[in-house]
Protein backbone atom coordinates (compact mmCIF):
# COMPACT_ATOMS: atom_id res chain seq x y z
CA UNK A 1 0.00 0.00 0.00
CA UNK A 2 1.15 3.68 -0.93
CA UNK A 3 2.03 5.81 1.84
CA UNK A 4 1.65 9.32 -0.57
CA UNK A 5 -0.63 10.94 -2.80
CA UNK A 6 0.15 13.17 -5.02
CA UNK A 7 -2.57 15.33 -6.79
CA UNK A 8 -1.88 17.50 -9.47
CA UNK A 9 -3.11 20.99 -9.66
CA UNK A 10 -2.69 23.95 -11.79
CA UNK A 11 0.24 25.49 -9.62
CA UNK A 12 1.64 21.93 -9.21
CA UNK A 13 0.15 19.65 -6.70
CA UNK A 14 -1.02 18.71 -3.31
CA UNK A 15 0.80 15.90 -1.41
CA UNK A 16 -1.34 13.87 0.83
CA UNK A 17 0.87 11.69 3.72
CA UNK A 18 -1.72 9.09 5.07
CA UNK A 19 0.27 7.91 7.39
CA UNK A 20 0.35 10.99 9.61
CA UNK A 21 -2.78 12.13 8.10
CA UNK A 22 -1.52 15.79 6.61
CA UNK A 23 -1.33 17.63 2.90
CA UNK A 24 0.84 19.75 1.88
CA UNK A 25 1.11 22.06 -1.54
CA UNK A 26 4.04 22.61 -4.02
CA UNK A 27 4.72 24.28 -7.26
CA UNK A 28 5.85 22.74 -10.09
CA UNK A 29 9.29 22.66 -9.64
CA UNK A 30 9.20 21.34 -6.19
CA UNK A 31 6.44 18.72 -7.28
CA UNK A 32 9.49 17.11 -9.38
CA UNK A 33 11.56 16.73 -6.85
CA UNK A 34 8.94 15.54 -4.32
CA UNK A 35 8.40 12.82 -6.67
CA UNK A 36 12.21 12.17 -6.86
CA UNK A 37 12.51 11.56 -3.08
CA UNK A 38 9.84 9.55 -2.48
CA UNK A 39 11.24 7.14 -5.00
CA UNK A 40 7.70 5.59 -6.48
CA UNK A 41 6.19 5.12 -2.94
CA UNK A 42 3.30 7.53 -4.30
CA UNK A 43 -0.12 7.21 -6.04
CA UNK A 44 -0.22 9.97 -8.55
CA UNK A 45 -4.22 11.77 -9.51
CA UNK A 46 -4.95 13.99 -12.07
CA UNK A 47 -8.13 15.75 -12.53
CA UNK A 48 -6.05 18.77 -12.48
CA UNK A 49 -8.36 22.08 -13.85
CA UNK A 50 -7.44 25.48 -15.06
CA UNK A 51 -7.15 28.09 -12.17
CA UNK A 52 -9.60 25.80 -9.91
CA UNK A 53 -9.09 23.16 -7.45
CA UNK A 54 -9.88 19.63 -8.93
CA UNK A 55 -11.07 18.36 -5.89
CA UNK A 56 -12.66 19.88 -2.44
CA UNK A 57 -9.98 19.26 0.10
CA UNK A 58 -12.32 18.63 2.72
CA UNK A 59 -15.84 17.50 3.16
CA UNK A 60 -18.38 18.34 6.21
CA UNK A 61 -20.97 15.87 6.67
CA UNK A 62 -23.91 15.36 8.72
CA UNK A 63 -24.05 11.57 9.39
CA UNK A 64 -27.31 11.80 11.03
CA UNK A 65 -30.21 14.38 12.42
CA UNK A 66 -30.34 11.96 15.36
CA UNK A 67 -29.10 13.43 18.54
CA UNK A 68 -29.57 12.65 22.64
CA UNK A 69 -29.67 16.61 22.89
CA UNK A 70 -31.73 19.69 21.60
CA UNK A 71 -29.20 22.29 21.86
CA UNK A 72 -30.20 25.88 21.48
CA UNK A 73 -27.96 26.65 18.81
CA UNK A 74 -28.05 23.66 16.93
CA UNK A 75 -27.32 24.75 12.68
CA UNK A 76 -28.91 21.33 11.67
CA UNK A 77 -32.05 21.78 13.92
CA UNK A 78 -31.09 17.95 14.98
CA UNK A 79 -33.01 15.30 17.44
CA UNK A 80 -34.37 12.83 15.03
CA UNK A 81 -33.34 11.40 12.48
CA UNK A 82 -34.28 11.24 8.74
CA UNK A 83 -36.12 9.20 7.01
CA UNK A 84 -33.57 8.90 3.83
CA UNK A 85 -30.44 9.29 5.40
CA UNK A 86 -27.36 7.34 4.18
CA UNK A 87 -26.84 4.15 4.76
CA UNK A 88 -23.79 2.01 5.69
CA UNK A 89 -22.97 1.09 1.75
CA UNK A 90 -23.80 4.96 0.56
CA UNK A 91 -20.94 6.15 2.90
CA UNK A 92 -18.69 3.83 1.64
CA UNK A 93 -19.40 4.87 -1.74
CA UNK A 94 -18.78 8.53 -1.02
CA UNK A 95 -14.73 7.14 0.69
CA UNK A 96 -14.49 5.30 -2.91
CA UNK A 97 -14.82 8.23 -4.52
CA UNK A 98 -13.33 10.85 -2.12
CA UNK A 99 -9.86 8.60 -2.78
CA UNK A 100 -10.27 8.38 -6.35
CA UNK A 101 -10.65 11.96 -6.81
CA UNK A 102 -7.71 13.05 -3.93
CA UNK A 103 -10.15 13.88 -1.14
CA UNK A 104 -8.84 12.82 1.87
CA UNK A 105 -10.22 14.77 4.86
CA UNK A 106 -13.64 14.05 6.04
CA UNK A 107 -15.42 15.28 8.94
CA UNK A 108 -18.14 13.34 10.31
CA UNK A 109 -20.81 15.41 12.54
CA UNK A 110 -24.45 15.61 13.26
CA UNK A 111 -26.78 15.27 14.95
CA UNK A 112 -24.62 13.42 17.45
CA UNK A 113 -22.49 10.51 14.76
CA UNK A 114 -22.18 7.96 17.68
CA UNK A 115 -25.88 7.36 17.84
CA UNK A 116 -25.11 5.55 14.65
CA UNK A 117 -24.58 1.90 14.96
CA UNK A 118 -22.01 2.02 12.24
CA UNK A 119 -20.27 4.40 12.76
CA UNK A 120 -16.87 2.22 13.88
CA UNK A 121 -17.61 0.68 10.38
CA UNK A 122 -17.70 3.63 9.14
CA UNK A 123 -14.46 4.87 10.35
CA UNK A 124 -13.01 1.00 9.43
CA UNK A 125 -13.63 1.37 6.15
CA UNK A 126 -12.04 5.09 6.01
CA UNK A 127 -8.89 3.56 7.42
CA UNK A 128 -8.56 0.53 4.82
CA UNK A 129 -8.89 4.03 2.26
CA UNK A 130 -6.48 5.72 4.13
CA UNK A 131 -8.23 8.78 4.51
CA UNK A 132 -8.32 11.30 7.62
CA UNK A 133 -11.40 11.00 9.06
CA UNK A 134 -12.34 12.95 12.28
CA UNK A 135 -15.52 13.08 14.42
CA UNK A 136 -17.58 15.78 15.66
CA UNK A 137 -19.52 14.88 19.20
CA UNK A 138 -20.73 16.69 22.51
CA UNK A 139 -18.95 13.38 23.98
CA UNK A 140 -22.16 12.40 26.10
CA UNK A 141 -21.86 8.54 24.46
CA UNK A 142 -18.44 8.13 24.91
CA UNK A 143 -17.14 5.01 26.95
CA UNK A 144 -13.48 3.93 28.00
CA UNK A 145 -14.09 0.61 25.62
CA UNK A 146 -15.70 3.07 22.94
CA UNK A 147 -12.76 4.51 22.81
CA UNK A 148 -10.73 1.68 22.26
CA UNK A 149 -12.31 0.28 19.49
CA UNK A 150 -12.01 4.08 18.10
CA UNK A 151 -7.95 3.25 18.46
CA UNK A 152 -8.35 0.29 16.44
CA UNK A 153 -9.51 2.54 13.40
CA UNK A 154 -6.51 4.88 12.91
CA UNK A 155 -8.93 7.87 13.42
CA UNK A 156 -7.58 11.65 12.24
CA UNK A 157 -9.13 14.12 15.66
CA UNK A 158 -12.21 13.44 17.56
CA UNK A 159 -13.58 16.73 18.76
CA UNK A 160 -15.69 17.21 21.62
CA UNK A 161 -17.97 20.55 21.59
CA UNK A 162 -17.68 22.64 24.69
CA UNK A 163 -19.63 25.92 24.29
CA UNK A 164 -18.52 27.93 27.24
CA UNK A 165 -18.09 27.65 31.31
CA UNK A 166 -20.75 25.62 32.67
CA UNK A 167 -23.05 28.16 33.00
CA UNK A 168 -22.80 29.13 29.74
CA UNK A 169 -22.31 25.77 27.93
CA UNK A 170 -25.76 24.62 29.60
CA UNK A 171 -28.04 27.85 28.60
CA UNK A 172 -27.44 25.85 25.47
CA UNK A 173 -27.35 22.36 25.84
CA UNK A 174 -29.12 21.52 29.05
CA UNK A 175 -28.27 20.86 32.41
CA UNK A 176 -25.89 18.54 33.28
CA UNK A 177 -24.53 18.48 29.96
CA UNK A 178 -20.90 20.11 31.11
CA UNK A 179 -19.74 17.46 33.56
CA UNK A 180 -20.51 15.01 31.16
CA UNK A 181 -18.46 16.84 28.20
CA UNK A 182 -15.56 17.03 30.92
CA UNK A 183 -15.34 13.44 31.32
CA UNK A 184 -15.60 12.90 28.25
CA UNK A 185 -11.86 15.19 27.86
CA UNK A 186 -11.05 13.04 30.40
CA UNK A 187 -11.53 9.62 29.09
CA UNK A 188 -10.19 10.96 25.61
CA UNK A 189 -7.12 12.17 27.42
CA UNK A 190 -6.13 8.95 29.31
CA UNK A 191 -7.34 6.47 26.54
CA UNK A 192 -7.42 7.94 22.93
CA UNK A 193 -4.25 7.41 20.64
CA UNK A 194 -5.04 10.35 18.15
CA UNK A 195 -5.52 13.81 18.02
CA UNK A 196 -7.84 15.32 20.58
CA UNK A 197 -9.69 18.72 19.50
CA UNK A 198 -12.55 21.37 21.31
CA UNK A 199 -14.55 23.11 19.77
CA UNK A 200 -16.36 26.57 20.24
CA UNK A 201 -18.60 28.09 18.99
CA UNK A 202 -18.67 31.73 20.24
CA UNK A 203 -21.77 33.34 21.03
CA UNK A 204 -22.92 36.29 22.97
CA UNK A 205 -23.07 34.37 26.39
CA UNK A 206 -19.33 32.78 26.14
CA UNK A 207 -17.14 35.28 24.15
CA UNK A 208 -15.54 36.25 27.16
CA UNK A 209 -14.95 32.36 28.51
CA UNK A 210 -12.53 31.93 25.75
CA UNK A 211 -9.25 32.04 28.24
CA UNK A 212 -10.45 29.46 30.82
CA UNK A 213 -11.52 27.13 27.82
CA UNK A 214 -8.16 27.20 26.29
CA UNK A 215 -6.92 26.53 30.05
CA UNK A 216 -9.08 23.48 30.21
CA UNK A 217 -7.74 22.38 26.54
CA UNK A 218 -4.58 22.95 28.07
CA UNK A 219 -5.89 20.83 31.87
CA UNK A 220 -6.72 17.66 29.44
CA UNK A 221 -3.53 17.50 27.44
CA UNK A 222 -5.81 18.25 23.90
CA UNK A 223 -4.26 19.01 20.73
CA UNK A 224 -6.30 21.69 19.63
CA UNK A 225 -8.70 24.37 20.35
CA UNK A 226 -11.14 25.94 17.14
CA UNK A 227 -13.05 28.77 18.29
CA UNK A 228 -15.70 29.70 15.40
CA UNK A 229 -18.62 32.70 15.83
CA UNK A 230 -22.21 31.14 16.04
CA UNK A 231 -24.22 31.61 12.75
CA UNK A 232 -27.76 32.00 13.78
CA UNK A 233 -29.19 29.65 11.14
CA UNK A 234 -31.03 26.74 12.05
CA UNK A 235 -32.49 26.43 15.55
CA UNK A 236 -29.83 29.24 16.42
CA UNK A 237 -32.16 31.95 14.27
CA UNK A 238 -34.31 34.12 16.56
CA UNK A 239 -32.44 33.23 19.45
CA UNK A 240 -30.14 36.16 19.79
CA UNK A 241 -27.22 34.44 20.10
CA UNK A 242 -24.76 36.01 18.07
CA UNK A 243 -21.66 38.42 18.71
CA UNK A 244 -21.32 41.94 17.50
CA UNK A 245 -19.27 43.29 15.54
CA UNK A 246 -17.28 45.00 18.43
CA UNK A 247 -17.40 41.80 20.88
CA UNK A 248 -15.88 40.04 17.84
CA UNK A 249 -12.82 42.23 17.68
CA UNK A 250 -12.61 42.69 21.14
CA UNK A 251 -12.31 38.48 21.31
CA UNK A 252 -10.21 39.12 18.34
CA UNK A 253 -7.22 41.03 20.28
CA UNK A 254 -7.72 38.86 23.14
CA UNK A 255 -7.35 35.53 21.77
CA UNK A 256 -3.85 36.72 19.58
CA UNK A 257 -2.14 37.82 22.83
CA UNK A 258 -2.42 34.08 24.19
CA UNK A 259 0.19 31.87 23.93
CA UNK A 260 -0.26 27.73 24.84
CA UNK A 261 1.21 24.52 23.51
CA UNK A 262 -2.37 23.40 22.42
CA UNK A 263 -2.92 25.15 18.73
CA UNK A 264 -5.66 27.61 18.71
CA UNK A 265 -7.28 28.02 14.95
CA UNK A 266 -9.90 31.07 15.10
CA UNK A 267 -11.04 32.32 11.84
CA UNK A 268 -8.33 35.47 11.50
CA UNK A 269 -5.17 33.27 12.09
CA UNK A 270 -3.59 32.06 8.99
CA UNK A 271 -2.28 28.54 9.55
CA UNK A 272 -1.09 27.28 6.05
CA UNK A 273 -0.20 29.00 3.02
CA UNK A 274 -2.43 28.48 0.25
CA UNK A 275 -0.88 28.87 -3.33
CA UNK A 276 -4.52 28.77 -5.40
CA UNK A 277 -5.44 32.18 -2.65
CA UNK A 278 -4.88 34.59 -5.82
CA UNK A 279 -7.16 32.65 -8.36
CA UNK A 280 -9.87 31.00 -5.70
CA UNK A 281 -12.29 34.07 -6.58
CA UNK A 282 -14.16 36.62 -3.73
CA UNK A 283 -14.82 34.88 -0.85
CA UNK A 284 -13.96 32.35 1.78
CA UNK A 285 -13.37 28.44 1.21
CA UNK A 286 -16.77 27.32 0.98
CA UNK A 287 -17.60 25.92 -2.56
CA UNK A 288 -13.90 26.62 -3.59
CA UNK A 289 -11.88 24.04 -1.10
CA UNK A 290 -14.55 22.41 0.48
CA UNK A 291 -17.79 21.34 0.28
CA UNK A 292 -20.79 20.31 2.89
CA UNK A 293 -22.60 16.58 2.67
CA UNK A 294 -25.98 16.34 4.56
CA UNK A 295 -27.25 13.31 6.15
CA UNK A 296 -29.78 12.39 3.45
CA UNK A 297 -26.63 13.05 0.43
CA UNK A 298 -27.43 16.32 -0.08
CA UNK A 299 -24.38 18.24 -0.99
CA UNK A 300 -23.80 21.74 -0.81
CA UNK A 301 -20.96 24.47 -1.22
CA UNK A 302 -21.89 25.66 2.71
CA UNK A 303 -25.13 23.90 4.78
CA UNK A 304 -25.70 27.99 5.99
CA UNK A 305 -26.17 29.17 2.19
CA UNK A 306 -30.21 27.35 2.54
CA UNK A 307 -31.65 24.76 0.16
CA UNK A 308 -31.14 27.34 -2.70
CA UNK A 309 -27.82 26.44 -2.87
CA UNK A 310 -27.90 22.87 -3.50
CA UNK A 311 -25.58 21.01 -5.94
CA UNK A 312 -27.13 18.06 -5.77
CA UNK A 313 -27.05 14.46 -4.04
CA UNK A 314 -24.30 12.16 -3.53
CA UNK A 315 -26.89 9.04 -3.71
CA UNK A 316 -27.43 9.36 -7.26
CA UNK A 317 -24.53 11.70 -8.98
CA UNK A 318 -20.62 11.52 -8.65
CA UNK A 319 -18.76 13.42 -6.56
CA UNK A 320 -16.80 14.87 -9.10
CA UNK A 321 -19.91 16.32 -10.87
CA UNK A 322 -20.72 17.60 -7.68
CA UNK A 323 -17.93 19.40 -7.35
CA UNK A 324 -17.82 20.74 -10.60
CA UNK A 325 -21.07 21.90 -9.94
CA UNK A 326 -20.11 23.39 -6.55
CA UNK A 327 -16.99 25.80 -7.84
CA UNK A 328 -19.82 27.05 -10.41
CA UNK A 329 -22.52 27.97 -7.66
CA UNK A 330 -19.81 28.98 -5.79
CA UNK A 331 -18.45 32.39 -7.75
CA UNK A 332 -19.59 35.35 -5.95
CA UNK A 333 -19.10 38.53 -7.86
CA UNK A 334 -17.92 40.51 -4.31
CA UNK A 335 -17.58 44.17 -3.70
CA UNK A 336 -15.25 46.92 -4.10
CA UNK A 337 -15.16 47.80 -0.40
CA UNK A 338 -12.97 44.12 0.05
CA UNK A 339 -11.51 44.06 -3.00
CA UNK A 340 -9.90 47.63 -2.81
CA UNK A 341 -8.86 46.68 1.07
CA UNK A 342 -5.38 45.62 1.94
CA UNK A 343 -6.42 42.62 3.97
CA UNK A 344 -8.58 41.29 1.35
CA UNK A 345 -5.76 38.48 -0.09
CA UNK A 346 -5.69 37.10 3.74
CA UNK A 347 -9.23 37.29 4.40
CA UNK A 348 -11.16 37.00 1.16
CA UNK A 349 -14.12 38.63 2.30
CA UNK A 350 -14.79 36.98 5.26
CA UNK A 351 -17.72 34.50 6.25
CA UNK A 352 -20.40 34.50 3.02
CA UNK A 353 -23.18 33.44 5.12
CA UNK A 354 -23.01 36.30 7.50
CA UNK A 355 -23.48 38.40 4.90
CA UNK A 356 -26.01 36.41 3.43
CA UNK A 357 -27.83 36.33 6.60
CA UNK A 358 -27.43 39.95 7.30
CA UNK A 359 -28.01 41.50 4.22
CA UNK A 360 -29.55 39.13 1.65
CA UNK A 361 -26.82 38.30 -0.54
CA UNK A 362 -23.62 36.33 -0.61
CA UNK A 363 -21.72 39.82 -2.04
CA UNK A 364 -21.69 42.29 0.99
CA UNK A 365 -19.10 42.99 3.66
CA UNK A 366 -18.76 40.45 6.61
CA UNK A 367 -21.34 41.77 8.75
CA UNK A 368 -18.07 40.96 11.83
CA UNK A 369 -15.51 42.99 9.45
CA UNK A 370 -12.75 43.52 12.12
CA UNK A 371 -11.10 46.72 10.18
CA UNK A 372 -15.24 47.89 10.40
CA UNK A 373 -15.74 48.03 6.67
CA UNK A 374 -19.50 46.93 6.73
CA UNK A 375 -22.45 48.53 6.60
Amino acid sequence: MKRYFIVDEYFGSRVYDSKNKTEEYYDNKETEEIKGKLLGDFIEINHKKENQLSSPLKISMNTTKKCNLRCKQCFTESGINMEDELNTKEIFNLFDQMREIGTFFICLGGGEPLTRPDLLDILEYGKNKQLAVSVVSNGLLLTEEYIKQLNEKNMDTFWISLDGLEENHELLRGKGTYSKALRALELLRDNFNGKKAIRVTLNKNNFNDYPELIKIAEEYKFDLIRITPLIPYGRAKGEDLEITQDEYIEFLKGISQIKSKVQIIYPEKITKKKPWIGTNGFGCHCGKEAIWVDADGTCSPCYFWGEEYNIGNIKDQKLIDIWNKSLEKSVIKGNDVCKNCNHYSICRAGCRARSLYLFGNLDDVDPLCPLKKNK
